[in-house]
């Protein structure tokens, strides 16, 4: 019985998991290219004067897929706007291992401009599409260029599903 009901609730998490992945790239549809950022929500476990450089190496990195994947990365104030502002946020945490925190946390998301069906006057900067990840036991910066590459994969595949060429 036991068994029966474990299986049960897991077929029904991994359902829920795929049909909430789905809705996610239904999100991108239409999209003609993202506004990227890549910055540290607190980087406490890496000296400040090699964040920077980092954060340049990841955006070279980000740059260089969305190229490869033919994905525009959109830059002047005009061209965000006429899109409907998509931003792909990435957001980096560093922490120094103390047993109680993952060294290394990312968080990705897609903020779109909406508005509410009841009322069109309102808009808001709403996440559309999010993913995350976590490195342990210790980040090297490799490690963050791996975590973070992966979930660009995830989002240039879910826009490559959604806005087919």
């Amino acid at each position: 019985m036991k068994t029966t009901v474990l299986s049960l609730a897991l077929l029904l998490m991994a359902s829920t998991a795929a049909i909430a992945q789905s809705r996610q790239s239904e999100n991108l549809c239409g999209l003609k290219g993202v506004r990227l950022v890549i910055m540290f929500g607190r980087a406490d476990a890496m000296d400040k004067a090699q964040q920077p450089a980092v954060l340049k190496l990841l955006e070279a990195d980000a740059k260089a897929k969305f190229q490869k994947a033919g994905i525009p990365l959109l830059q002047f104030a005009n061209e965000i706007e006429e899109a409907g502002s998509p931003q792909l946020i990435v957001t980096i945490t560093l922490d120094k291992p103390n047993g109680f925190v993952y060294p290394l946390v990312t968080d990705m998301k897609l903020l779109q401009r909406v508005r509410l069906a009841r009322d069109p006057s309102i808009e808001a900067d709403v996440t559309t599409w999010q993913t995350y990840g976590v490195g342990a036991p210790e980040f090297t910066v490799e490690m963050i260029r791996s975590q973070i590459g992966d979930e660009l994969d995830r989002f240039i595949k879910d826009y490559m599903a959604a806005n087919p060429k």
